[in-house]
């Protein structure tokens, strides 16, 4: 018996509509969050805008990328962004590996500890970067008395020390951002059959071995990824070591963030802030996706 299929219809209108009705309230917030601002941003960087000479932006061109080409501090800046950001990534990566092995083990400590491990990620900026001025402060900071101790500070704090001041700050920044890579790293290892290790284990790997072909090679994609993410977070931050330093001591710890920042409050020019901002995104674009790409080929 043959059988045919059913005749369709074209559907009602209102229910064609309705997902595009659900779901453009969040399209339009994304506009307004993300896209717009970024084309004022665009617009805003070819316009000539002094505050103390020009009430209103006027048309200016290429002016303030020309100006960013020659600004030798902005450079510097730029180079201190990269050591910011892969130091970081670092940092996360060499604290949260570790964890997220420990806390893989199936006991009451790892399961509490895999709550507690948050509190560093859901730390305000604020709180996180005055906590710990505070501890290493060179009159009352405890952690201050132990590096003045072991002879690493002296009677001033190391945030003063041009030498050590963003070396400080970036292994901050990967402890404030760890507890995200542990979380993921930790679901990736959870994910692992154990019959690999059972499989190795009988074949006579050590525990190394089985770590560098097991565990290694299947957290590796989520190592990226969450590091791709963490390094973009990274590359624009300005909250930490605005908080800790002001940028200081003798502009140590200027990364782009703050530059961009000192443009517009300090220097009055927010559409050579703009500019500056146009180039970041630019530039952490291509590297994000020379990264991607490079993972591919591997």
């Amino acid at each position: 018996m043959s059988t045919q299929s059913p005749e369709t219809y074209p559907r009602p209108f209102g229910e064609v509509a309705l997902p595009y009705a659900l779901i453009a309230p969040a399209i339009v917030v994304a506009l307004a969050i993300a896209v717009i601002p970024l084309i004022y941003a665009l617009y805003l960087s070819f316009q000539d805008w002094y505050l103390l000479r020009n009430p209103q932006p006027v048309w200016g061109g290429l002016v303030n990328y020309q100006a960013l080409l020659g600004d030798a501090g902005l450079w510097r800046a730029f180079w201190r962004t990269w050591v910011w950001t892969i130091g970081t990534v670092v940092v996360e990566v060499a604290l949260a590996l570790p964890l997220a092995l420990l806390l893989n083990r199936d006991t009451p400590m790892a399961k509490a500890a895999s709550a507690l491990i948050l509190l560093p990620w859901v730390m305000p900026f604020i709180v996180l970067g005055y906590g710990w001025r505070f501890l290493l402060d060179s009159e009352a900071g405890p952690i201050h008395a132990l590096l003045e101790a072991v002879g690493i500070a002296g009677n001033s704090s190391i945030l003063n020390d041009p030498n050590m001041a963003l070396a400080v700050i970036i292994f901050i920044s990967g402890w404030k951002g760890m507890p995200f890579m542990v979380l993921a790293l930790l679901a990736a290892l959870k994910s692992i059959p154990a019959e690999l290790y059972e499989a190795a284990e009988m074949d006579g790997a050590s525990h190394w071995q089985r770590f560098v072909t097991i565990t290694l090679p299947s957290i590796q994609n989520t190592m990226l990824v969450i590091g791709l993410v963490l390094g973009i977070l990274a590359f624009y931050s300005f909250d930490l070591p605005w908080i800790m330093t002001r940028g200081g001591p003798q502009d140590a710890t200027t990364i782009l963030g703050i530059s961009m920042y000192k443009a517009v409050f300090t220097d009055l020019r927010p559409s050579y802030a703009a500019a500056i901002s146009v180039v970041m995104l630019l530039v952490l674009a291509v590297a994000s996706f020379l990264s991607l790409k490079l993972r591919r080929r591997q």
